[in-house]
């Protein structure tokens, strides 16, 4: 398997066909995409892009390249990947699920939590509707961890704000989550 050579962020705002260009020219390029990220918050189209270069001066003019292809306001950065230099938490995954009355300061408070039991957050989403917020997080956690005074702090963070909060081991919350139909070998 090819290592990463470089990480392209894309940040423009939303429309049909940003996806297809980005591959594109890509695909001339002969980049290889080894992981991707992609979403919309507020109209505006985020992406994230672990990338295979072979050749590093074909990367060099990639930014320009893109910026110029989806114009209207699109700001793109390419980094060089730089392997070994964050601090992953290495033990269990667990989903925190967090909903009530909207109130500042709730994501700073959970994130000093996490932060101070030696955990990380490997993916977070909070949208506020009206009065209403919504926080999913994934979250990795040192496996000696104290999860009941963990799960103590956060009901009682999100208590203090007015949100309900719910934190679960992954597999448990893909478990009770996860919507499918199934059918059983022995059904006619």
């Amino acid at each position: 398997m090819s290592p990463p050579s470089h990480i392209l962020t894309v940040l423009t705002p939303d429309r049909r066909g940003i996806i297809a260009t980005i591959m594109s020219l890509l695909d001339r390029k002969d980049i290889k995409v080894m992981e991707l990220s992609q979403t919309v918050v507020r109209d505006y189209f985020t992406i994230i892009l672990v990338l295979h270069c072979a050749n590093g001066s074909v990367a060099d003019a990639l930014a320009h390249e893109l910026e110029t292809a989806l114009s209207a306001g699109a700001r793109v950065t390419l980094v060089e990947y730089l392997s070994g230099r964050a601090q992953v938490t290495l033990g269990e995954r667990y989903i925190l699920t967090a909903s009530g009355d909207a109130s500042r300061g709730v994501v700073h408070a959970f994130a000093e939590i996490v932060a101070n039991r030696g955990g990380n957050f490997s993916d977070l989403s909070t949208r506020e509707d009206g009065e209403r917020l919504t926080i999913l997080a994934e979250i990795d956690l040192p496996s000696e961890d104290a999860l009941e005074q963990l799960q103590i702090d956060l009901e009682r963070a999100g208590t203090e704000t007015g949100l309900q909060v719910r934190l679960q081991h992954h597999r448990l919350f893909v478990a009770t989550n996860e919507v499918a139909f199934r059918r059983f070998a022995d059904d006619s």
